[in-house]
């Protein structure tokens, strides 16, 4: 696991973009613990929702939820990991993404993103393992790995909210500017 756990580290540090850094730890995840698919949800704090920067498959639009609803909320809101077998016989799964998507969900493994300070900065899940059922060796291996990447994950976040911010700012300065050179004509 030790070795396994230095390559996550490795590759995630290696990527570029926070985008990157998104889709090697999900296509790591997915890979190791034999699932269709994966999806990393962030926090979005201004909206009280979770939004998809990386999800798998033809579908690459956004997915935006709740932060409070559907598995991923409720693994968001709780802090908790969990293993669902049967996704459709759950009462907090949430139909609505599969139906957006066309991809039909039959088992899930959910773990929190949380930083070295316990914050959570998301939610990750695997769909529909592809031999046998999702169990608890999944779920430590999946919180493992999230552990290793949050590192990565916070810093690149906040190297894109600066960024973000700094647009902003200079697209703010320009409007100031334009409306005090019209003013002194």
């Amino acid at each position: 696991m030790a070795e396994f756990l230095l390559d996550v580290f490795n590759r995630v540090a290696a990527a570029g973009t926070l985008d990157d850094k998104l889709e090697t730890i999900v296509e790591i995840t997915t890979s190791v613990l034999g699932a269709e698919r994966g999806t990393l949800f962030l926090n979005d704090q201004l909206n009280g929702e979770l939004y998809s920067r990386v999800a798998q498959g033809n579908f690459s639009q956004e997915i935006r939820i709740l932060n409070t609803s559907g598995v991923a909320g409720y693994v968001y809101t709780t802090g908790r990991g969990v293993i669902i077998h049967n996704a459709y016989s759950d009462e907090r799964f949430d139909p609505s993404v599969d139906e957006k998507t066309g991809f039909i969900t039959k088992s899930i493994l959910c773990t929190p993103i949380k930083t070295v300070r316990g914050e959570t900065l998301g939610v990750i899940q695997a769909l529909n393992k592809t031999k046998g059922e999702f169990n608890q060796e999944d779920l430590k291996l999946l919180n493992a790995t999230t552990t290793q990447a949050s590192v990565f994950l916070q810093s690149a976040l906040l190297v894109e909210q600066m960024g973000k911010a700094r647009r902003q700012e200079a697209e703010f300065l320009g409007v100031v500017s334009e409306v005090s050179s019209e003013i002194q004509l």
